[in-house]
């Protein structure tokens, strides 16, 4: 506020006028408090009428500016008041109530309403009030004015022209004033909150006149002085009651004030008339001492401390409906606290019953509409409640949303049935039932109830102070039903809750099982898998090399295998996925070498609606539609990864892979899925020779393991051959294929370079070849499978000399 312009030019009037006043005093009086305590009160007032920082205004700016105009002027008139009496000050003066007075007058035509049904006339809107009591004031100012600058010129007037003047400016200006706000009152009346500050402007206006036209009888002062300040008074109070945050709260300052005055204005007028007339000695008495003076002073005074405290009471006489719907709203309030919900509501009606004019001449009592189920609350003289089925118009629950306050008052909707149809059949519902104000009962979620209050006999409007009772007894009865519903259903929904527990309980128990049956189901296929690694592993490379992978599987992370042509690498990264904490989950194999992930494109044609090639055809870029590899790899309905989610990714040759699909392997790989490749050489070398990403690269680490050839395996090649032979005999012929001697001789002295492949394909082959169920040298002779005869030279007794070595270990470990 400091920083505001129109604060220093109100500051720098006040001041100037207290300036001149101490100048006219000579230095002296009290001249040096206006000039130093009238810009600090000042202060305190416009920052009173400024709008708050926070939370709406309802106060229109114009009667904001117009509130701190009149302060100004009223701060205008005391500070000249502090002086003697000059011309000089008496036109500031004049000016001050001048300003104080028409600025009040602009804030009546600009108070704001709550909104709703109604709205403002136009006419209450105008100005003319204030143009009018300008004229009065402008001689009142003009004559000092001119008296003290031009005194050769205003020689010939009667000095007491200017008191005249001033007299008749503020009587007049009051009474215009009293009329403004009588027209405001009349026009705007039924509006909320604008007939609070509309009545109480207009009676503390005439209070203010009152006491200043008592005190001017008495001879407190003369009427010139007294009645400026008069006028000014009654300018701050109409300026407090526009910008004032809640009208229901000058209602309340209203009430106190009209009590005080009523009580303590008599005895304080006439200890002033004692100390008037007390130079005379008799106090106007014959036959009185001059000592009463003080008896008198002092009983005023004790009589205006027991007025204050008997104010209270008597301001409860003052309100609306003398306090009986107010008391009313505060017992049933306090009544609806009760912890028991259907006591509480019954309580609550039974205080609304008794404050009305129920049971009188066929009166109707307070009824609480429900909107689901639609029923109607009442009760009766005992103060039992009775329900029966009722509905409440939805239009008027509508309109009642609209409301200041959410309270539709009938007064209200039958001063606009005229401009607005659709009110009227509403007002024969409210009507029929005798019907005077409707309260919305809302919960959290919105509507749920109105609370009916009879018109009666009542005649005149419902104020704001009564609606906020109303408010809250249905804001505290909304509460009460949303208790008494949860109380009511809970045991059905405790009953609902159980049952739903129990069926929540069956499905977590099914889907456990079917959870276990699935990781079941991973682990037989993972360890069916497996089976060609762990049926045949005697040698020491073999054993190595299994616990090598199970302890990688084991810590977790990334696992490379290295594999030699031939190796079947499924096999044992089946047992690194057994191995880990992962082995309940899914096994995705994806062959590197293929042009797409087999089984998964299958997957993203049916989605997308793509052609994808058969397995081994040609590459996404050959077929046309066919997706790019990355595409698959990203796509959630195609991607291994997806797949694998919770389990291993198993990639046979993944060096083979397209260079992208490698760097989001690398980037993108979740931590749920763990990675297990096989390649043909480490992944430095593949690194090095740019067949590997470098992502993927350090995504795998050396975290790797060399598969054992089966040159290094003489201990597993018998069983490793029998394995094969059975498998291969249960489904050609149902039962297994035997080995004889030779044969067995001839397959332990072959080297196997093509490993596993090479062993599956010739086994296979001369299964195909033999006529009984033992395969001998025949059928590997008919397939061109023979052993090497052994050389003679000492060069080929040395090249002989590993398969002698291999038989050895073969027929100890057979």
């Amino acid at each position: 506020m400091l920083r505001r312009r129109s604060f220093w030019i109100a500051a720098a009037a006040v001041a100037y006028t207290a300036f001149a006043a101490l100048r006219a005093s000579g230095g002296h009086g009290p001249a040096w408090l206006a000039l130093l305590g009238l810009p600090a009160l000042l202060a305190l007032g416009l920052r009173w009428v400024e709008r708050p920082p926070r939370g709406e205004d309802r106060i229109e700016p114009a009667a904001r500016g117009a509130a701190a105009v009149c302060l100004t002027g009223a701060a205008m008139l005391a500070a000249a008041r502090s002086g003697p009496t000059g011309l000089a000050l008496i036109a500031l003066g004049n000016l001050g109530a001048a300003a104080a007075s028409m600025a009040a007058l602009v804030g009546l035509a600009r108070i704001a309403g709550l909104g709703g049904l109604l709205e403002p006339p136009p006419s209450t809107r105008r100005l003319d009030a204030a143009a009018f009591a300008s004229l009065f004031w402008t001689v009142a100012v003009a004559l000092p004015a001119v008296s003290a600058a031009a005194p050769e010129r205003a020689a010939d007037l009667d000095p007491l022209l200017v008191h005249y003047a001033t007299s008749a400016a503020s009587l007049g200006s009051l009474t215009v004033m009293l009329v403004a706000i009588a027209r405001v009152r009349i026009a705007r009346r039924l509006e909320l909150g604008v007939a609070d500050r509309v009545e109480a402007a207009l009676l503390l206006s005439a209070t203010a006149l009152a006491v200043g036209l008592a005190a001017a009888f008495v001879g407190v002062a003369a009427p010139e002085s007294i009645l400026p300040v008069t006028s000014a008074v009654a300018a701050v109070c109409v300026a407090f009651c526009t910008v004032a945050a809640d009208a229901a709260q000058v209602s309340r300052a209203l009430r106190r004030t009209l009590a005080l005055a009523a009580l303590a204005t008599p005895p304080a007028l006439l200890a002033v008339y004692a100390v008037h007339e007390a130079p005379r000695g008799d106090l106007g008495l014959r036959g009185a001492p001059a000592s009463s003076v003080g008896v008198a002073v002092f009983g005023a005074c004790a009589l205006c401390a027991l007025a204050g405290l008997a104010a209270p009471a008597l301001a409860r006489r003052f309100a609306p409906e003398g306090a009986r719907w107010l008391g009313a709203f505060d017992a049933a309030t306090r009544a609806a606290m009760n912890p028991e919900p259907e006591a509480a509501l019954e309580a609550a009606l039974s205080a609304l019953r008794d404050a009305s004019d129920a049971g009188t001449a066929g009166q109707a009592p307070p009824a609480l509409y429900l909107l689901s189920p639609p029923e109607r609350v009442t009760v009766d003289r005992a103060g039992y409640a009775h329900t029966a089925p009722a509905e409440v118009p939805a239009r008027l629950i509508e309109l009642a949303q609209l409301e200041p306050e959410r309270v539709l008052r009938v007064e209200a909707a039958e001063a606009v049935e005229v401009r607005r149809p659709e009110v009227r059949p509403l007002l024969a519902w409210l009507a029929e039932r005798d019907v005077g104000v409707v309260a919305l009962v809302n919960d959290a979620e919105g509507p749920i109830g109105a609370l009916a209050i009879p018109r009666g006999r009542r005649a005149s409007p419902m104020t704001l102070e009564e609606v906020c009772g109303l408010r809250a007894v249905a804001d505290r009865l909304g509460a009460v039903i949303a208790v008494s519903a949860m109380l009511s259903g809970s045991r059905g929904r405790e009953v609902a809750a159980r049952r739903e527990a129990e069926e929540r309980a069956r499905e977590v128990s099914r889907l456990e099982r079917a959870v276990a049956q699935g990781a079941g189901r991973f682990r037989a296929i993972a360890a069916l898998l497996s089976r060609p690694a762990r049926a045949a592993a005697y040698s020491p490379a073999a054993r190595a090399a299994l616990e090598q992978l199970e302890r990688l599987g084991e810590a977790g992370g990334p696992v490379t295998l290295l594999t030699a042509p031939g190796i079947d690498a499924v096999a044992w990264g089946a047992v690194v996925h057994l191995s880990s904490p992962r082995a309940g989950g899914p096994l995705a194999i994806v062959d590197g070498a293929a042009p797409v992930p087999e089984g998964f494109a299958q997957a993203f044609a049916q989605v997308r609606g793509a052609s994808a090639g058969p397995p081994g055809g040609a590459g996404p870029s050959a077929a046309e539609g066919a997706p790019p590899a990355l595409a698959l790899w990203r796509d959630p309905d195609s991607s291994p990864i997806e797949a694998a989610k919770g389990g291993t990714l198993l990639i046979l040759d993944a060096q083979a892979l397209p260079a992208e699909v490698q760097s989001y392997l690398g980037a993108a790989l979740p931590d749920d899925v763990r990675l297990v490749v096989a390649v043909p050489q480490t992944v430095d070398a593949l690194v090095a020779t740019g067949q590997m990403s470098e992502r993927l690269g350090d995504r795998l680490g050396d975290r790797a393991v060399a598969l054992p050839s089966l040159s290094s395996r003489a201990e597993d090649l018998r069983a490793l051959a029998l394995d094969h032979l059975a498998r291969i005999g249960v489904r050609l012929r149902g039962r297994p294929f035997g080995l004889d001697l030779r044969a067995l001789q001839a397959v332990l002295d072959h080297p196997w370079p093509g490993n596993d492949a090479e062993m599956g394909a010739v086994l296979l082959r001369a299964a195909l070849m033999a006529k009984g169920d033992v395969i001998g040298e025949r059928e590997l002779a008919a397939i061109g499978f023979a052993p090497q005869p052994e050389p003679s030279s000492q060069g080929g007794a040395a090249r002989s000399e590993p398969r002698r070595a291999r038989r050895r270990r073969a027929e100890k470990a057979g």
